[in-house]
């Protein structure tokens, strides 16, 4: 099969079209055709991100070796080169795995349009951070690193790698929170972690179980006694879980949540006592239906049902002014 040296990039189909029209100067349309046509070329026998990045590499774009805005960063990106502005303070930790052992050093940098984690490995970059040549507030040139990861992004420094303080400086203010990559619902695949903005139709009635403190598993009660099948007898915990039924205009879907997220939701302090009174969580139903949120979480098959459910890790009500002002 043609291009099957070709490294494929985790990055969602969208940023892939638009780095692609940006780079070649195609309109999105012919982008799209171009994409199309070489996944039928291909039988189907590949995504719409791998054929994607096909057609980058017949265009001539790569994704290595330039010097990027952090917002552009994909997972999977090879001699990345960034500048940044160092926005905490260092950390510095020993590590041994099997034989090996050393040191690694994490921090954040942001600039204009996003922030992302570093990482450095090399004894030679950890000892500009002890020795305070490079310290938060420092603005530094990355090159010749790797953007990795799973669901987060994060720039890792080998020894190829370099790093130095840079001699330009960023005027305009960092972006030191996240902006997050909005998903639509009816792309999103099972197991998958992401962000989805979207109105609450239906809000279930909220129910309750008990977990074992060691463990987190579920125990099995009988009368005043809980049993949990790794620790014995035990003291339990209670603990609740919510479902809602959200959707964003592509697709509606069941969305789960679990006692701080349920907090989250309900915007209250931890209380479960709140969780408990039937009057409190109708007015709370009452006042959420209907509201538009940003829920961060996972997909997830649930088996019992044999439908898709997305777990919420974290959400937050969507500000209508700050929307309007994002698309005027």
């Amino acid at each position: 099969m043609e291009h099957k040296e070709l490294k494929m990039l985790k990055a969602p189909f969208d940023q892939l079209v638009e780095k692609i029209k940006k780079n070649s100067g195609l309109e999105k349309e012919e982008v799209l055709r171009r994409i199309e046509a070489k996944k039928a070329k291909l039988s189907g026998l590949i995504s719409n991100e791998g054929a994607a990045q096909i057609v980058a590499a017949e265009l001539g774009i790569s994704f290595e070796k330039q010097k990027m805005k952090i917002q552009d960063l994909m997972i999977g990106m090879k001699k990345v080169s960034i500048i940044g502005k160092i926005i905490d303070d260092p950390s510095i930790k020993k590590f041994k795995k099997q034989e090996r052992e050393g040191e690694l050093c994490s921090f954040s940098i942001a600039d204009e349009t996003s922030n992302i984690r570093i990482v450095l490995w090399d004894t030679k970059h950890i000892e500009m951070i002890k020795n305070g040549t490079l310290k938060k507030d420092a603005v530094i040139d990355i090159k010749n690193a790797d953007v990795r990861g799973t669901t987060n992004r994060e720039v890792h420094l080998n020894s190829f790698s370099e790093l130095a303080q840079s001699t330009e400086t960023i005027e305009s203010t960092v972006l030191t929170k996240d902006t997050p990559i909005i998903r639509k619902i009816s792309e999103i695949k099972n197991n998958e972690r992401a962000n989805i903005r979207a109105n609450v139709l239906q809000f279930f009635n909220i129910s309750f179980f008990y977990v074992c403190p060691e463990c987190g598993m579920k125990v099995t009660l009988e009368g005043d006694k809980a049993t949990c099948v790794r620790h014995g007898s035990v003291l339990p915990k209670k603990r609740a879980i919510l479902n809602v039924l959200v959707d964003d205009g592509s697709e509606n879907l069941r969305a789960t949540a679990f006692n701080e997220a349920i907090f989250k939701l309900l915007e209250i302090k931890e209380d479960m006592s709140k969780l408990e009174d039937p009057s409190f969580m109708l007015e709370k139903k009452q006042e959420i239906v209907g509201s538009e949120f940003l829920f961060m979480g996972k997909t997830r098959k649930n088996v019992l049902f044999n439908r898709d459910e997305f777990i919420i890790n974290d959400c937050e009500r969507v500000d209508p002014d700050m929307v309007i002002k994002q698309y005027t």
